[in-house]
């Protein structure tokens, strides 16, 4: 393997000028920088990144805070949170939480004695008090993935009251009145938004008594099943389903197929986040497709940003869109 003074002697300059050269924060002549970068194409040399680390104080490693790996909808953010931390040199600890906020925070604790450099986290739940003591105690920046809160930590969030406005908005403009709203745990900011959002439609088009419709607390595709079922056996049953989340929507189709009904004829439904498989489900799901490379993207740069120039937490909040499939159709 070539070293660094295998390229410095190439080159005929010092290795402190060939580090210099490659870190392209610290200004070298033009003619120079290309005389290194040709001797270190030539010598196919590889810097050691732990060399690298001791240099400037970093290990270039970031952690990554997933609430539950198994869910359809995290992996698509830690596949391009990992494409995007490795362009910009960083390597990444994936951390599981269970959906358990005790496992977050012995994760936290580890993670204090491992000198990683920043924090990206999907926050099992809305305390994130542990979150932000870590970053006030430890000097070690932390980015909230998907999450916004008040405090003094950054936030890069998917609007998610809008996608709720939209999806349902979108049901009301094809003429459906009862359109019964599913909605996971409440203590979790992101039902409560999209609640909100389906709400503020509902009432925007003066819709009354539509919370009679509206099912609270289905956190899995079976109990989305069972509610379903529950739900179409009313004698003055729901036309339309909105799913805050496209699992949801799984129990629900299910749930109208057991009950002799099809989709869209005889209900509609709409889902919210776009996970790969809505794609290919029978018929294929209208949804609200959160940007989730975007999301991923502003993430890594904004921690990253805090890593290297001290920058302070920021929040911002993106909208989507709606995709449009057959899953849904005008009611008359």
């Amino acid at each position: 393997m070539s070293t660094i003074k295998d390229v410095a002697k190439l080159a005929g300059v010092s290795p402190s000028t060939v580090s210099r050269a490659l870190s392209n924060r610290i200004f070298v002549e033009e003619e120079t920088r290309q005389k290194v970068l040709k001797a270190v194409e030539e010598l196919n040399y590889k810097p050691s990144i732990m060399a690298k680390a001791l240099r400037e104080g970093r290990t270039y490693t970031l952690a990554l805070l997933v609430p539950d790996i198994n869910s359809l909808f995290y992996p698509m953010i830690m596949k391009s949170i990992e494409k995007y931390a490795a362009e910009k040199g960083y390597s990444i600890i994936l951390c599981n939480n269970n959906e358990d906020i005790a496992c977050e925070k012995r994760n936290m604790e580890m993670l204090g004695s491992r000198g990683i450099d920043g924090i990206l986290c999907m926050s099992v739940e809305d305390d994130i008090h542990h979150l932000v003591q870590f970053q006030k105690e430890k000097k070690v920046p932390v980015v909230l993935v998907n999450r916004s809160f008040t405090e003094d930590v950054s936030c890069i969030a998917v609007d998610n009251e809008y996608g709720g406005y939209l999806m349902t908005k979108y049901l009301l403009d094809m003429g459906h009145r009862k359109i019964a709203g599913m909605f996971g745990d409440f203590s979790r900011q992101r039902f409560r938004e999209r609640y909100n959002g389906c709400k503020k439609a509902m009432e925007e088009y003066g819709i009354e008594n539509y919370k009679k419709y509206f099912i609270y607390d289905v956190n899995t595709i079976k109990e989305a099943y069972r509610c379903t079922q529950e739900a179409l056996l009313r004698e003055d049953r729901p036309t339309a389903f909105f799913a805050s989340l496209d699992i949801l929507a799984i129990g629900i189709y299910s749930g109208i197929n057991e009950s002799r009904l099809v989709i869209p004829r005889d209900v509609s439904v709409v889902g919210f986040d776009n996970i790969f498989m809505t794609e290919y489900m029978t018929p294929p799901l209208t949804t609200y497709n959160a940007p989730i490379d975007r999301l991923a993207k502003e993430s890594v740069d904004c921690l990253v940003d805090q890593i290297e120039n001290g920058m302070s937490p920021v929040r911002i909040t993106m909208k989507g869109e709606l995709v449009e499939r057959a899953s849904a159709c005008s009611f008359n």
